[in-house]
């Protein structure tokens, strides 16, 4: 989290403001990704499956090597203890220099709805 972002209180809870910039990204994304729902039901290229578009909050924590990017998202669930990760993308990528690497985890997580509680995205439930 950037410390150069303002904070603001309201009734206990610390507010973010999004950038505009992201704003206009999450708002130029979900326009596409919509539209190529539609270009594909209306093809007829679905294969008997299902296509739609989810908006997931992306928590990306990065480490020089992958035991401290795995400490990095631990560290970041135990400040969020009511986010619900849905899945994990892992990557190994150039770093700061050549011949050097960082590793980042890039979580895709959601928090409870406020009205029902129920967080809203699949969650991989076993059986057992």
């Amino acid at each position: 989290m950037s410390a150069n972002l303002p904070e603001t209180v309201a009734e206990g809870t610390v507010v973010l403001p999004a950038p505009p910039r992201v704003v206009d990204d999450l708002a130029r994304d979900l326009t596409q990704a919509a539209a190529a729902v539609r270009a594909v039901s209306r093809s007829g290229r679905s294969t008997g499956g299902d296509v739609a578009v989810a908006a997931y909050t992306a928590v990306v924590c990065t480490g020089r090597s992958a035991a401290r990017a795995l400490e990095e998202a631990a560290a970041w669930c135990c400040q969020a203890p009511d986010a619900e990760v849905h899945s994990l993308a892992w990557a190994r990528v150039p770093g700061h220099r050549e011949g050097v690497h960082e590793y980042r985890i890039t979580m895709a997580v959601s928090f409870p709805d406020d009205e029902t509680g129920e967080h809203p995205g699949d969650t991989h439930h076993a059986c057992r």
